[in-house]
């Protein structure tokens, strides 16, 4: 195995989208992008080799032989945000303190940490576990006029449900817990002050009622002396809650790499005009607003900005979806990732990736 001194990804023999030689020494990539930012300044990226190694960053995308995408850390540094209050920013991923929902990266580039998903899909597998069997027999007990009695008594079926509520309620929802009392703290309710009050509350009064029913009034106590419980509530509000968190940052997940690989259609390099007059090809990373590049014919264009000098058409299908080329003189804006057809023009550079 050898390591993509790009993006630091494990390379073997076999699997290597493409090779390159440096310095005496070749190299491995995962992809052909990689290679092509390589190639366009290979000491910046043998310089950085080792720190890549040291920290197992990762910038790619690829899927492993099962398919899943390999799991990320997220870059040192990082700053992220939340998507409903925009002025919350901090370094490193976390939770947002007014709603709670769990933070972004503001580079859209930036790999997503798969941490919390991994975390979220383990509580909801092991909560539908638990749910599973807690619901069957309440609601059988409701529809079909209580089954189970013959089986099992009153006092006996509540110590049961307290058995299979309580992992649920003390491990499967602790982050929700976790996350309610921190929007208490900062006084800023939210959808986890809700959810938390409404199982702990739950969860409590089912407690109380199963080890001293007899502090109830004897109204609430039915003929066998006990009082209704609601551990099934409590366990199936984390489940249905578990189970909507896993799907939002699946989707997260797949949005993030969907922009990624749209992103991946723009060229890895692109010809940049230095001040003196002469033209180098470097990394799009590279690039700032007000650069200089040249987009030849034939070429994608590497990023956004607008036409300084020349004229072309360019085939913005991969917007448009219209096939007929588009004309593009002077001061008219171009998109990074579209196709130069005919002309040669130098643009200056408009909006970065990140």
């Amino acid at each position: 195995m050898a390591k993509d001194p790009v993006c630091g990804m494990d390379v073997s023999e076999q699997t290597a989208a493409a090779r390159e030689r440096h310095g005496g020494q070749d190299f491995l990539f995962c992809s052909k992008s990689c290679a092509a930012k390589f190639r366009a300044n290979p000491e910046r990226y043998t310089e950085a080799a080792k720190g890549n190694e040291a920290t197992g960053h990762s910038c790619c995308s690829h899927g492993h032989a099962e398919g899943r995408p390999p799991a990320v850390q997220p870059p040192k540094g990082a700053i992220y945000t939340c998507p409903m209050h925009p002025e919350i920013r901090q370094i490193g991923p976390g939770d947002c303190p007014k709603c709670g929902m769990a933070l972004e990266p503001v580079d859209a580039t930036a790999e997503h940490d798969d941490t919390e998903l991994h975390d979220m899909t383990r509580r909801f597998w092991i909560a539908t576990i638990f749910t599973a069997p807690l619901l069957v027999y309440v609601m059988g007990n409701m529809l079909f006029g209580h089954p189970f009695a013959s089986v099992i008594g009153p006092a006996t079926s509540q110590w049961a449900e307290l058995t299979l509520a309580t992992p649920v309620v003390l491990w499967c929802a602790w982050p929700f817990f976790v996350r309610g009392l921190r929007s208490i703290r900062s006084v800023q309710p939210n959808m986890w002050t809700l959810i938390s009050i409404g199982v702990s509350i739950a969860y409590a009064f089912s407690l109380i009622a199963t080890i001293a029913p007899s502090l109830f009034p004897e109204a609430l106590r039915n003929e066998a002396g006990r009082v209704g419980v609601y551990y099934e509530a409590a366990a199936v509000i984390v489940t249905l809650v578990l189970l909507g968190q896993v799907m939002e940052l699946r989707a997260r997940r797949q949005t993030g790499g969907a922009i990624r690989a749209l992103l991946e259609l723009a060229p890895p390099t692109a010809r940049h005009i230095r001040d003196d007059g002469t033209e180098l090809d470097v990394p799009v990373e590279d690039l700032h607003a007000g650069d200089r590049v040249r987009v030849r014919p034939g070429d994608k264009i590497p990023i956004d900005g607008s036409i300084l000098d020349g004229r072309s058409t360019v085939d913005e299908s991969m917007l448009t979806g219209e096939p007929i080329p588009v004309e593009k003189h002077e001061g008219d804006e171009v998109t990074g990732g579209t196709v130069n057809k005919t002309g040669s023009f130098v643009m200056k550079v408009g909006r970065i990736g990140r």
